[in-house]
């Protein structure tokens, strides 16, 4: 176990549960949750993430939407977008993230980034 703490926001289930199980079997301790408003919850009650797996577009309310609250609530968490929408690649937000992932690159790209990053 390599004792780094991750939490993934995305809305669909089978995406957020087949990157759960990708990374705890490389030894992170995974948190999910569907939407913005959980993961800044959840974030708050974890003050400890190293990173967090950020889908941009979700319903309720989106990465877009909680990009910057991330940041202020985890400062310390790594944020690697994970995103349908290679246009953002180029936005503040991919800019401003410390790693992006397209989703037709696969599981095994974001257990690569996050081994880079951490």
């Amino acid at each position: 176990m390599n004792g780094k703490k991750i939490v993934i926001a995305e809305d669909n289930k089978d995406i957020r549960e087949l990157i759960q199980r990708a990374l705890e079997n490389v030894g992170y301790e995974v948190g999910a949750v569907e939407d913005g408003f959980a993961l800044i919850a959840y974030l708050k009650a974890n003050q400890d993430i190293d990173a967090v797996i950020l889908d941009l577009v979700m319903p309720e309310r989106g990465g877009v939407s909680v990009f910057d609250t991330v940041h202020s609530v985890s400062p310390a968490s790594k944020i690697v977008i994970y995103t349908a929408y290679a246009d953002y690649k180029d936005s503040v937000y991919g800019k401003k993230a410390d790693a992006f992932v397209e989703k037709t690159e696969g599981v095994g790209k974001i257990t690569q980034t996050l081994k880079e990053l951490l």
